[in-house]
């Protein structure tokens, strides 16, 4: 496993029952079964090529008889309460849709979330599900930042700022927030920058970026506790 799978295999809550939804290899439930993690798990995908991937990583690790395999688009193929579900490796909107339209079949599960983009509208999902974020942890893996997303259910309103920028990704202990707090930060600096050389300013959003580096800024020049 990369540093991204680790992580995730120490988020997930122990339970009986799991669920990962876009399986793909399968990598992530083989880790989870063989560590004793989950007893059970259900592995979906909407590409049938993508679960015969996952069936073979099951059968290759001996862990067929511990999983339910099931072709389907999202949560639809939940059909039973599960202790935790995970959703990662997709874009911020595709993760979106899938909660959207499966809320109904979450039943209080807890959620581990890892978008590539978006991830303020990962927060803002959360939200409007009526779930909260417990944990916000970052991960370096192949050279490329990642944000791993723990939820759970109960709702908790987050600040436009916080959803922006996050909220208990500020309180992560990892020795990678500051790296990737830095990392941010640039990418804000060059949105800032191209924003102000518009034809037409935007001021709202040169004021939100403004906003955002400052808050960067303190944060990044405290003395690490």
């Amino acid at each position: 496993m990369d540093d991204r799978l680790s992580l995730a295999c120490s988020l997930y809550d122990p339970c009986e029952l799991g669920a990962d939804i876009g399986t793909d290899h399968g990598l992530l439930p083989a880790a989870l079964l063989q560590g004793g993690i989950c007893r059970r798990m259900i592995l979906t995908d909407i590409s049938p090529s993508a679960l015969e991937n996952a069936r073979g990583e099951m059968i290759r690790c001996r862990l067929l008889p511990r999983v339910s395999l099931r072709l389907g688009d999202g949560l639809a193929p939940l059909e039973e309460a599960c202790g935790m579900i995970s959703i990662m490796g997709m874009g911020g909107r595709t993760i979106r849709d899938i909660l959207l339209a499966g809320a109904d079949r979450l039943r209080g599960a807890s959620l581990l979330l890892s978008a590539h983009t978006d991830l303020p509208l990962i927060r803002q999902t959360v939200q409007e599900i009526g779930y909260h974020l417990d944990r916000e942890e970052p991960v370096l893996s192949a050279g490329r930042f990642y944000l791993l997303f723990r939820a759970r259910p109960g709702a908790h309103p987050l600040s436009p700022q916080a959803l922006r920028l996050g909220d208990r990704l500020f309180s992560s202990a990892s020795p990678l927030l500051r790296p990737y707090l830095a990392r941010r930060r640039e990418i804000l600096s060059e949105r800032l920058a191209g924003l102000l050389r518009a034809d037409t300013p935007d001021a709202a959003q040169i004021r939100i970026c403004q906003e955002d580096l400052a808050f960067y800024d303190a944060f990044l020049e405290e003395e690490p506790s």
